[in-house]
């Protein structure tokens, strides 16, 4: 059971990340950039999940290193992206998400330089097959985790605010909680799923509402993009 739940949330991974790759070309020329990045390297990531998963041979899977973890790096630009488009401040400039988009990506580059990952074979956990790859410095998934908390403590400052997108706003909520349950499970021990996928998708879920929220206002009559996205809902 467990092998068709991950199968189906892989696939269904891929046919959104597809959506969110058609819809890039309907963005302003700055979101789209961004969005890029991110639809990329999450294509990349669960192109690597689905090698490992079927994967009979563990050798050159330690290639897949880089690609594998892109999550860490998606996930921290796909909160401050939606955030940008949901909450609406007007004071805050998008380039703004550029410079932390640069900065994400060296830290990642160090990060993935510096830290090693051990090749673990699956077969031992009971309905789970193929390899995965776990990085060996858990301080790495500890501030993941805790990323993922600041993000819900953050947001709930706006779920009260007239300008912003509550549906978009109660959404980032559940894909950081789905994110927090899940990590802290694996951190303990407890593994259905082969991979943590239950928290990307979530994200995946709420970028691609975001990004359909843009796309139906750039879709309107005698629209013209702006230089502040809205969001709103």
């Amino acid at each position: 059971m467990a092998f068709y739940v991950y199968v189906f949330l892989l696939l269904i991974m891929l046919i959104m990340l597809f959506r969110g790759a058609i819809l890039i070309r309907f963005l302003s020329d700055k979101i789209k950039v961004v969005a890029f990045i991110i639809i990329g390297a999450m294509l990349l990531r669960y192109t690597s999940i689905f090698i490992m998963y079927f994967s009979s041979s563990m050798k050159y899977l330690y290639l897949l290193k880089v690609p594998f973890f892109l999550n860490l790096l998606s996930v921290p630009i796909i909160v401050i992206t939606v955030l940008y488009i949901f909450v609406r401040k007007d004071n805050v400039k998008f380039y703004y998400i550029f410079i932390i988009t640069a900065v994400l990506c060296a830290a990642y580059a160090i990060v993935m330089y510096k830290c090693e990952a051990v090749l673990q074979n699956l077969e031992e956990y009971k309905f789970i097959l193929g390899y995965t790859l776990v990085l060996s410095n858990q301080y790495i998934y500890w501030g993941y985790l805790v990323f993922n908390t600041l993000v819900i403590f953050f947001v709930l400052g706006f779920v009260n605010k007239t300008n912003a997108n509550k549906l978009g706003i109660y959404m980032v909520l559940l894909a950081a909680c789905i994110t927090i349950s899940e990590l802290i499970a694996w951190l303990m021990g407890i593994r259905v799923l082969a991979e943590n996928v239950l928290g990307d998708v979530g994200w995946i879920v709420v970028f691609i509402y975001a990004l359909s929220k843009v796309k139906k206002t750039a879709d309107r009559p005698n629209y013209k993009v702006p230089n502040k996205v809205s969001g709103k809902k």
